[in-house]
Order: structure tokens, then sequence, then C-alpha cells
């Protein structure tokens, strides 16, 4: 038995909690790649300018954000279940806001309100599985738990643009606040086991785990970068006259689902800091060849290289935050992580679209202007790398 916990140590990543945490996981995610594949078409519906698009889109990060110093405390304190359930509660309510209001302030707000949902889900989630994990396979069953992301990549986006065109988009996210219901059931079937748990207190410590805030840092830096993807890429594709976008998001998805296992099986053996730099060339390919791209196929090419890269390398670096600290502490690392991860995602839109604006009279065009954003996405892709050697280069 392991000291404190009570649990014993196992050494399979396979248990009934960690598969239902994974169906858990799906339909979230489900809901998630449903609303972001949608949410940028929507905006541009009601007449948003590219730049608009990209501050709705980014801006549950803000909130998300805020409530992580309060949040942070909390995992480690009291039952990571209920307070999961809890926000799942916020982002199912969100949801329905998404399908009720119909204009660009409103959708605003509810993206406020989706934020502090958020900013609790995705940690709470990864830390409680963290806890029917063990030690020696953490790498590899935090990979594994992300297929269940994977899962919903293929199904999300192509299903998500599919109810828009025939339902509309009120029918779309209504549908996607039913996936959330689903993910609380799962949860309901998770016994949380005993850990020690820390009293409740404001301090920057039980916000936060120094140790992993370079992995959190880094993991900022690629955000930056695929939140670009996300938010822009349906849009792309329509300027270039390309039908079936939502294919893109399903060959991304298909080819997680090959890689993310082997990826997280190469790090438990050879180290979670050289499989990422593989990772991260993978990642910067994918740009250059959106860079170039001007057709299905070439669309699709890039789906198959780029998911290797932010895919493979954003459980890898969560898994490395989890590993960084005590099992008590790690709400507050999942959280530090997860803070990192928002931070990327409330520049990245944004960012993108002041660049596109900002390229439209150097290149002559809105779609020249897309196409060289995707260059300039390198720039923190460069920086993550750079520090990704050094700790190779450190170890």
């Amino acid at each position: 038995m392991s000291e404190g916990t009570g649990k014993p140590q196992r050494e399979t990543i396979w248990s009934a909690p960690y598969i239902a945490l994974m169906v858990t996981n799906f339909f979230q995610s489900m809901a998630a790649f449903m609303t972001n594949t949608t949410l940028p078409v929507y905006l541009d519906a009601l007449g948003a300018a590219t730049s608009m698009v990209g501050i709705v889109i980014g801006a549950f990060a803000i909130t998300a954000l805020l409530v992580r110093p309060f949040a942070g405390p909390a995992f480690d304190s009291f039952s990571r279940k209920r307070l999961l359930l809890g926000a799942q509660t916020v982002i199912a309510l969100s949801l329905v806001g998404y399908g009720v209001v119909g204009s660009i302030p409103g959708l605003f707000c509810v993206r406020l309100l989706h934020g502090l949902g958020i900013g609790c889900a995705g940690p709470l989630g990864m830390s409680l599985v963290s806890e029917f994990l063990p030690a020696s396979k953490m790498a590899s069953g935090i990979s594994i738990y992300a297929l269940a992301q994977s899962f919903a990549q293929v199904i999300g986006p192509a299903v998500g643009l599919w109810l828009v065109e025939n339902m509309g988009f009120s029918n779309a996210y209504f549908l996607a606040a039913a996936c959330l219901v689903l993910a609380m059931v799962g949860v309901f079937f998770v016994k949380e086991p005993e850990r020690e748990r820390l009293p409740y207190r404001f301090a920057p410590n039980r916000m936060f785990a120094r140790e992993a805030v370079p992995k959190a840092a880094v993991l900022c830096l690629l955000a930056i970068a695929f939140s670009g993807v996300t938010s822009y890429l349906v849009l792309y594709g329509n300027l270039l006259g390309i039908e079936g976008i939502g294919t893109y998001f399903v060959v991304y998805a298909l080819c997680l689902v090959a890689t993310r296992p082997l990826f997280g099986k190469m790090a438990d053996s050879f180290g979670a800091q050289r499989v990422l730099l593989v990772g991260c060339v993978f990642f910067a390919i994918s740009y250059v060849m959106l860079w170039q791209v001007r057709d299905f196929a070439g669309l699709m090419a890039v789906a198959v290289v780029g998911s290797a890269g932010f895919g493979a390398c954003a459980p890898l670096i969560q898994s490395m935050a989890l590993a960084s600290v005590p099992p008590e502490r790690r709400g507050a690392a999942s959280n530090t992580a997860f803070t990192g991860l928002d931070v990327g995602t409330l520049i990245g839109p944004a960012t993108a679209g002041f660049v596109i604006e900002a390229l439209v009279p150097v290149t002559g065009g809105i779609l020249e202007a897309y196409s060289h954003m995707w260059l300039v996405m390198l720039a923190p892709l460069a920086v993550a790398f750079a520090v990704i050697v050094y700790w190779n280069v450190r170890n």
C-alpha cells in the first residue's frame, strides 16, 4: 500500500476509475471541439472583424486565469470529484448560453462564464486521474488518457459543423451541453481514493507549484501557436475554397490515436525531454506546410504532421508537471500547467488576428495575410524548442 493514500501500487494504468474518467474526458472534449470549431464561424456570420474573432475566442482564458489562484488550493484541499462536477455544471450552462444569445457582446460574456468552468475542469480531471496511475506509468497514462480528446476530435468538429449547417447554431450548442451532462454521469462512477488533504490556504505555494512553472511556460509558448490553428483554420480553409474542412480535424485526431500512445511509451523509456524535441520539430514543420498549402490534399498532410506536434507535446509536458511534485500537491501542479495553457490560449488567437489584419496591406490580400500568419506563429515555437534543448543539455 502506498503510504498516506491507502492505494496499492500497480504497474498498470488500467482500472475502472481510469476508464470512467476517460469517458468523462471524451464527452467533455466532444463539447469543447464542437464549440471551438463553430464559434469562429458564428462570430464571422454575425459580422465580427478578424481581430474580434480572436478576442472573443480567447476571452475564456481571462476568467480561467482569474479563478486559478482561488481554485488551485481547493484542488488539494477538497473533493476533486465534487469540484469537477461543479465545474462541468458551469460549462454546461455556458454552452446553453451560446445557444441563447445572438450578439457579439453576448457571446463575449458567455465566453467569460465558460472560462470559469474550463479553468477548473481541465486541471481537476488531470489531477484526479493521476491518483489512479503508478509513478512509473505516469507519462503513458496521461498520454492515453488524453486519447479521449483525440477520439472526440475525430467526431466533434465535423459534428459541430454539420449541426450548424443542418440545425443552426443554437441547436448545435444545446447538443454540446448534452455532452457535458453525459460527462458528469461518468464522474459519478468514480470512487475518489483516500489521500492527504491539505488545509485550504490562500498562499502562492498552494495556488501553484514552483516545480511546474518551467513546464507551464513551455506549454504557454506552444499554446500560443496552436490556438491560432483552432481559431482560424476553418476561416482559412473557406478562403482557400476547400470543401470538407472538417475532415482536417478527423485526420488530425486519428493520427493522434496512433502517435500519443507511442510518444507516451517513448517518454517512459527515454525521457520526456528527448521526445519533446521530436514533437516540437514536427509542430514547426506543420506551420511551414500551412504557409504553402492551397488544396485539400495539402491540408490533410498538415493534419498528419501536426498530430505529432502539439497533440503529442501537451500531454507529455503535463505529465512532467504532475511528476515534479508529490501526490498531495498534484492539484497545484496541474493548475500551474493549465495556467500556462490558458495564457497561451488568451494571447494566441488575439495575436494571430491582429497579425492577419496588419499583414493585409503588406501582403496585398486577406488570403496571403492568413498564409504568412502561420510563419509568424513559428516564433513562440522557436523559443519553446530552445528551452527544451536546454532541459536536455542540463540533464
